[in-house]
């Protein structure tokens, strides 16, 4: 839930600021195919975008997630299923969610809804119309009753009854009309009105979506001005100007943006600013940097909380961006087992300089420390990540298989309900056994002894780490959600 509003919020954020852009600096610009281009592809960047991952190389993540991808392993959830009482607000998220996705879908069908009535409309118009002509390239003229105003919609264009206007004017009509066919903006016309009701919550797609009519009726002027002169065709829109629209998916002669195109037709044969379009590349990867989501394990927020708690217990000094650094690439999911597996975030091996950097080798973590008191050696330490990590026998699949196998969920902690996450924290020593096992954060007494019975009942079953070729200890946490459904 939290990832489908954090990707909606940044959707929106992205929308925003490509119409600001576009607004800002390439409205008033005649640079009308590229600007037609670019309020086409704007919403599916704000879609797309989110989804992305900024190069490591070039963005890394920040210290909390490395530490955690170095010390975390897989999480694994113990379901309950049964009549037992589920958390309050879990029931409550559960419902929230539904009715907010039901809310949703009955905007999306309304929306879809009224484009199925215009487009019967236009047939209606259609079955009404007197055909006229036929054109080459297979376009349509019909002629439509007296109050209905000009318009083209796919290969068809329906005429209103033009009798105040002179023949020369007729065909300038016409040929804007003809310019809409051609230029095929019907497509444009109906991508936009799926995406309104795909989109129709967020208010910036109704604005690009006007911004993308008035580039078709500035495409449309600039055709007839290439034929007729400016002046003439300037004289038509004035007398046409601020009549009723018919219906709003068609490409219409008469629009109220015509004071718009009025003042467009003065820019005819002067060159656009071509660096503003220049600047519509580095701006997308601005965006690309900023709003790009780092795909992290869905308990990486509750670990964050952790991590210098996990640090302190591994005998370290808290991790931070100063003192740890690391290169990494983005891992995949394990498949599920039994249901029980979910997410693992593997680590990729350190460079070896940027391991001894953030942690100590074998040798000079046994060294006495030398401003310390005669005769007193530096404890060993346990390492949170080293060349050669600690593994279960038998990989970490068959460690899933085994908690799997053996975890169960309290009784008594279904009947009260509980939920939720337990984390450990253990040691792996440099023989395979398990040592000071800890419970780092705590659910309730039955599930912090259920977990900690299952870590105890792996010691032994573990091949332990190593650095340099020696073993060594080495800290892992693990965590374990119990959950009702």
């Amino acid at each position: 839930m939290e990832l489908t509003i954090s990707y909606i919020l940044k959707t929106v954020l992205l929308l925003l600021a490509l119409y600001l852009f576009y607004y800002s600096l390439l409205r008033n610009q005649n640079s009308f195919s590229f600007n037609r281009l670019y309020l086409l592809l704007a919403p599916l960047v704000a879609l797309v975008l989110p989804l992305l991952k900024w190069p490591v190389a070039f963005a890394p993540e920040n210290a909390i997630s490395v530490a955690l991808q170095a010390i975390q392993l897989t999480e694994v959830t113990v379901t309950a299923y049964g009549t037992g009482k589920k958390a309050v607000s879990e029931t409550s998220d559960i419902s929230l969610a539904t009715m907010a996705a039901v809310a949703y879908s009955v905007g999306i069908l309304l929306v879809l809804a009224k484009l199925v009535k215009q487009l019967w409309q236009v047939q209606s118009v259609k079955a009404e119309a007197e055909s006229a002509t036929s054109l080459s390239d297979g376009i349509h003229l019909y002629q439509l009753p007296a109050h209905i105003p000009t318009f083209a919609f796919g290969s068809n264009i329906f005429l209103s009854k033009q009798s105040h206007l002179s023949k020369s004017d007729q065909d300038q009509v016409l040929e804007h009309e003809l310019a809409h066919v051609k230029l095929r903006h019907t497509w444009d016309v109906l991508y936009y009105e799926i995406l309104s009701a795909i989109l129709w919550a967020n208010p910036v797609v109704w604005l690009l979506k006007q911004e993308l009519r008035d580039v078709h009726e500035y495409q449309a002027d600039a055709r007839v001005i290439s034929t007729y002169k400016a002046q003439n065709y300037t004289s038509l829109l004035s007398k046409e100007a601020l009549l009723n629209m018919g219906l709003p998916i068609g490409s219409y002669f008469q629009k109220p943006q015509v004071l718009k195109r009025l003042q467009m037709l003065q820019l005819s044969g002067q060159k656009p600013a071509w660096t503003r379009q220049l600047l519509v590349l580095p701006f997308i990867l601005g965006l690309l940097f900023i709003f790009s989501v780092q795909q992290v394990d869905a308990q990486t927020g509750i670990l964050a909380e952790l991590t210098q708690e996990v640090s302190m217990l591994a005998g370290s000094k808290p991790l931070t961006e100063d003192n740890f650094t690391q290169e990494t690439k983005p891992t995949t999911e394990q498949p599920e087992i039994n249901a029980v597996a979910k997410t693992s975030i593997k680590p990729e091996p350190l460079k070896e300089e940027k391991v001894r950097e953030a942690f100590p080798s074998s040798e000079t973590a046994n060294k006495p420390d030398t401003k310390a008191t005669s005769g007193a050696a530096k404890p060993e330490k346990p390492f949170v990540y080293v060349e050669q990590m600690p593994s279960f026998k038998g990989g970490e699949i068959e460690m899933l298989k085994y908690l799997a196998k053996n975890i169960r969920y309290p009784k008594e902690s279904q009947e009260a309900g509980t939920s939720g996450l337990v984390v450990l924290g253990f040691i792996v020593e440099k023989d395979g056994s398990l040592k000071d096992i800890q419970v780092i954060k705590s659910l309730d007494e039955s599930t912090d002894a259920e977990a900690r019975r299952v870590v105890e009942s792996m010691n032994g079953s573990w091949e332990p780490g190593k650095q340099n070729g020696v073993p060594v200890q080495v800290r892992y946490t693990l965590p374990v959600r119990f959950q009702i459904k």
